[in-house]
């Protein structure tokens, strides 16, 4: 067989040896990125400080005609003894009865703190955060939002324990419960790839994050910044715009395990899920330019890998059983890390999905971020004249 492939290679005309010698570099450049980025999370130490005593925390919360979910969810986290915290609360602007059950719960926790915005403003989750923020007693502030559903002690107590002197960001999945329904499992797959992404990415020093759901920081960072001064008219993102200023590899911990993560109890439709693409999009448009260009080639390589893959094996018959193996093997080996990962995390049920939207997703992704793109820069225009 061997003298068969030699044979066929010695055959090859200059521009088909140069196209197999393409699809080798597009493969080998996949083949590390799955191993050394995707699944380097696998291999990540689990890092504790060594230290007795945790910091004191300051949980964070911004919400609107949340009632329902402040009576349900606050009193499970404001139970919480095993880590000192207080909580700030701001209520932007209810129309509902939350500022008085949050009256209400301050009556019976201490730690509680409320504060309120008094009218309608655009852009108000950003002042909203920055008035919790400048309200908080601690160096270290962990966002929350209102829907989290059975936290545990074990989940704050693990966050507390990474803190340490040279660290300034602590990161921690957040997902959704999983629910009947189409749009539930796309948004699912979707905050799974984005977290998994940003774990990979931070891993190999090009940090990002996409989620400012339970995400420890020092506070002393956002001022530092100018907190949200710089992107106040940005409709989508919010804290993350401010993490992604100040993150590095040496100052953030990433959390990869089941025990630090938190689930929401949301309904996700169609709006939630879209919106959740272009919070992604919207994060990426503020990235450095280096980091835009390593975002670029990762998604360009991943668009082309397939089809260029099929290209080679119709061009190449008598080569097919080889390229069938090497195709195969990281198949296989892209499998083993998707279900390792979701494991560690406890997603479950969205294994074979997520396999078939990492497949389809990246070109439908094209055209959704032309259209956006598109879509917003027409708003801008409308909104100077």
């Amino acid at each position: 067989m061997i003298q068969n492939y030699q044979n066929v290679f010695y055959g090859l005309t200059n521009s088909e040896l140069a196209l197999l010698i393409a699809f080798a570099v597009l493969f080998l450049f996949r083949f590390i990125y799955l191993f050394f980025f995707t699944g380097k999370a696998l291999f990540k130490k689990r890092t504790t400080n060594n230290t007795i005593e945790k910091p004191p925390f300051s949980i964070i919360l911004t919400i609107r005609n949340e009632e329902e979910k402040l009576k349900k969810n606050l009193p499970k986290i404001l139970g919480i003894n095993s880590v000192d915290f207080e909580m700030v609360v701001v209520d932007d602007f209810s129309q509902d009865n939350s500022y008085l059950i949050l009256g209400l719960l301050r009556d019976r926790y201490k730690r509680l703190t409320i504060s309120s915005l008094n009218q309608e403003t655009r852009f108000s989750m950003k002042l909203a955060q920055n008035i919790a923020i400048k309200a908080t007693k601690n160096d270290w502030v962990l966002s929350l939002p209102v829907s989290v559903s059975k936290p545990t002690a074990g989940w704050l107590e693990k966050v507390a324990e990474t803190t340490g002197k040279n660290k300034n960001l602590i990161v921690a999945y957040t997902s959704v419960e999983a629910q009947k329904g189409f749009y539930n499992r796309l948004f699912r797959i979707e905050n799974y790839s984005s977290f998994l992404n940003s774990t990979a990415y931070i891993l190999n020093g090009v940090s990002m994050v996409f989620s400012d759901e339970n995400v420890a920081f020092r506070k002393e960072n956002y001022f530092k910044i100018g907190g949200h001064r710089q992107n106040m008219n940005e409709p989508y993102a919010n804290l993350e715009l401010v993490f992604n200023a100040f993150i590095r590899k040496k100052t953030t911990t990433v959390l990869f395990s089941s025990e630090a993560t938190i689930r929401k109890a949301e309904e996700i439709g169609k709006t939630e899920y879209f919106d959740l693409l272009k919070k992604r999009i919207r994060i990426e448009n503020h990235l450095p330019l280096t980091k835009k260009a390593i975002l670029f080639f990762d998604e360009f390589t991943k668009l082309i890998y397939l089809p260029f893959s099929a290209l080679v094996i119709v061009l190449f018959p008598e080569l097919w059983i080889l390229l069938a193996s090497l195709l195969g093997f990281k198949f296989l080996a892209h499998l083993v890390i998707i279900k390792l990962t979701q494991n560690r995390l406890n997603e479950r049920k969205i294994f074979i999905p997520s396999l078939v939207y990492e497949l389809i997703m990246p070109y439908y992704k094209l055209f959704f971020r032309w259209y956006f793109n598109r879509h917003s820069k027409k708003n801008r225009w409308r909104n100077k004249v």
